[in-house]
Parts: C-alpha cells; structure tokens; sequence
C-alpha cells in the first residue's frame, strides 16, 4: 500500500473520530443539562435558621437556644462545625444533573447511607433535601431529582458535614468556659502525690500555691494547654471498654474552677493504639479519646514549674 493510500485511510479514521467525539461531547451536554436555579439547594439568609435536623443512620438535633447550638437538647454543638454548615447551605450550587448512568448507582447510595436534612425558622421549613457522598462527590436530592453540587472555586466533600454522627457535632473542648472567670486549676497525679501541684490567682497573677519561686512562662504555657485540650472522638461506655480502658489506675486528674464555683475535670486513663491515643473521661460522665501528644504537655509534675 502506498504511503498516500495509507495516509487517506488515517484521514478516514480520523475525521470519523472527530465525528464521535463531537457526538458524545453533545449527548452529555443535553444530559448534562439542567432545567433549574443552580442555587435550587441554597438559602441566601441563613441567619434566621433556629433548627436543624439530619437524619441519617441516626438523628441528630441542632437547635440555637440561648445564643448556642445545642446538640440533641443535651450537648453544646461544635461552632466551627455549624458555621461549615451554614457556609455549604449559602454558598452551594447546582454542578449538573446525575448522568444517566449512574443513577441507578446514587439512587442506591441514598438509601443505604442518605441524610435527610431539614432547616427551619421557628416552625417554619425553610429548605429540605437529601444529601449523600459517593466517589469524592456531593449529591443533592429534592425528592424528584439528584444533582452534583459543589461550592464553585473549591474541591472538598460538602457531604461530610452531613455525615457526621453525634460525636462528630459535639463541641470538641474539654473545659469550654470563659477563661477571664478561672479560679483554680489542680493537677492531680494518684499514685504520684509528690508531683501534685494546683495552679491558684493571687496578686494578678497566676501562681503555684505554696511555691515561691515559679517559671511564669512555663506556667502560662500550661494553662493554655489546658484550655486549648480537645477530643478526637467521644466514646460510649462500651466503646470506651472495646478500646481498652482500665478505670482503676487513673494517670492523672485536671479539675479546673472558675469564680461561680463552677468545677469541670478530666481524668486520664491508659494509652491505648501503641500510646499514640489515650482514653480520658471529662465531667465523671463522658468518654473521649485524645491525642497523646496534647495530654502530654499538660502532664507536668510541680518540679517542672520551679525555678532552680
């Protein structure tokens, strides 16, 4: 064959490749498009929300009650977490329709794993939808149609924050109280008593009781340690068990008191996962997992705050 026979033959197969191309990038345009406001999902004023629901594996309540999300009428509510939330109802927007092919396989996501999601404004619905994640997207349902949404400019997995379960919406602060009202705050090592210290307001001053001469850097870099602890995950108390927790030789306990007589404490317990986690347990009622690396830095003996 001639290379001019060959040459017209690869011009052949080319121009009806282009034809397909232009046929397939067309069909999945017309799919692709969509009848709606790409803001169908989204709420412009979400400051008059007093209420959310998501219900999914399991229900979960966010309602604002006296300047607070409180979650499931029990538990302050992560705020980062809520403003996250707000920040998806307000700036979502409508990618595309599902295509054609996967509709079967995202209708079945939404019944194994959808989160039906409410907010409303004293009684009033203000937006309803079904949300689900699949394969790094974020699928919107309103109860006819399902879509691809996404914030436009930025890639993230909007489903998450639906998603989470009753730990994940928990305020993750362990002592979340207003630091300018701290009394007191006693460390206390049970089989160390030695090492025990309390840290005490005197003189405008944040000092060790019964110690004269204090590293107030070391001591001030405490207190914020205290302050800034946080959970990586509340447990049950079956699941605190499941993890290993031996209650009876408690490392240490944290009881921090503020000026209304107020008292919040944090009892540590064993490391767990090769000493990476440990398992704690805050208010006599609520376990928690919490990173090694921050418990640490607050389980400081008397002797480390002293000046030599």
């Amino acid at each position: 064959m001639s290379q001019r026979s060959k040459n017209i033959k690869l011009g052949i197969v080319w121009l009806v490749l282009v034809i397909i191309t232009v046929c397939v990038i067309t069909f999945q345009a017309d799919n692709d498009r969509i009848n709606v406001a790409k803001g169908l999902f989204a709420v412009g004023d979400v400051t008059l929300i007093d209420e959310v629901i998501l219900a999914g594996k399991e229900v979960n309540l966010l309602e604002f009650t006296n300047g607070t999300w409180i979650l499931n009428k029990s538990y302050k509510a992560d705020p980062q977490r809520v403003t996250v939330l707000f920040a998806i109802l307000k700036q979502n927007r409508i990618r595309r329709k599902v295509a054609n092919r996967l509709v079967a396989v995202v209708d079945n996501a939404f019944s194994e794993k959808g989160v039906d999601v409410q907010f409303l404004a004293g009684e009033q619905l203000i937006k309803e939808f079904k949300v689900v994640g699949l394969d790094g997207l974020t699928y919107f349902n309103d109860g006819t149609e399902s879509y691809v949404v996404e914030i436009p400019g930025y890639r993230v997995d909007l489903a998450g924050i639906f998603e989470l379960d009753n730990g994940g919406w928990r305020n993750p602060l362990v002592f979340d109280i207003n630091w300018a009202n701290l009394k007191e705050v006693n460390m206390i090592f049970p089989s160390r008593p030695d090492e025990q210290f309390d840290v005490i307001y005197k003189r405008r001053y944040y000092t060790i009781r019964d110690s004269q001469s204090v590293d107030s850097t070391k001591l001030t870099d405490f207190l914020d340690n205290v302050s800034l602890m946080y959970v990586k995950d509340y447990l049950s108390n079956e699941e605190a068990l499941d993890n290993g927790l031996d209650s009876s030789s408690p490392q240490a306990s944290i009881v921090v008191s503020d000026v209304g007589a107020n008292q919040y404490t944090l009892t540590i317990y064993n490391s767990i996962n090769e000493e990476d986690e440990v398992i704690g347990l805050i208010d006599s009622t609520n376990y928690a997992i919490f990173d090694f690396n921050m418990i640490r830095k607050v389980l400081r003996p008397k002797k480390y705050f002293l000046k030599k």
